[in-house]
């Protein structure tokens, strides 16, 4: 027997791993469009990249390594600098709906025009494709732009 301490690192991993595979479950079986896994750094991409694969095999879905994730005004609380996710979807479409909205933003964004009911369709339309209920996603916005 060991001393009864868990290693840190096969702990998160194990985690990481337990989410991945739930999210691909999620995508699977239509619940959602797409998903986002747990954010990670990019020192741990090769540690968990392997997972990653697997689990989107195993249930027939895709995945693809954003390094920079759109930041709108659903998830003012989390700090994305340096942190990669992997985005899990099932139909083709998900994923170029998701980079053709990053594209859009930006562009907004250069022109100065990111503001107001632009920028709220910005992080709607963002809700939608993370199946948010319109519900749920208006009073997240509502409460940030209040």
């Amino acid at each position: 027997m060991g001393s009864g301490r868990v290693d840190p690192n096969s702990f998160h991993l194990g985690m990481q791993v337990g989410e991945i595979k739930a999210w691909c479950e999620v995508a699977k079986s239509g619940a959602k469009a797409m998903s986002l896994s747990a954010p990670f750094k990019p020192k741990d991409y090769e540690r968990i990249s392997h997972h990653m694969e697997e689990q989107a095999s195993r249930n027939g879905v895709k995945f693809y390594l954003e390094r920079d994730l759109i930041r709108t005004d659903l998830f003012t609380d989390l700090n994305l600098s340096g942190i990669w996710v992997f985005i899990i979807y099932r139909d083709d479409h998900v994923l170029v709906d998701y980079l053709n909205l990053k594209s859009e933003m930006a562009h907004l964004v250069d022109d100065g025009e990111y503001t107001g009911e632009a920028r709220r369709g910005v992080a709607l339309r963002f809700a939608r494709l993370l199946g948010y209920e319109e519900g749920y996603a208006s009073s997240k916005l509502a409460s940030v732009q209040a």
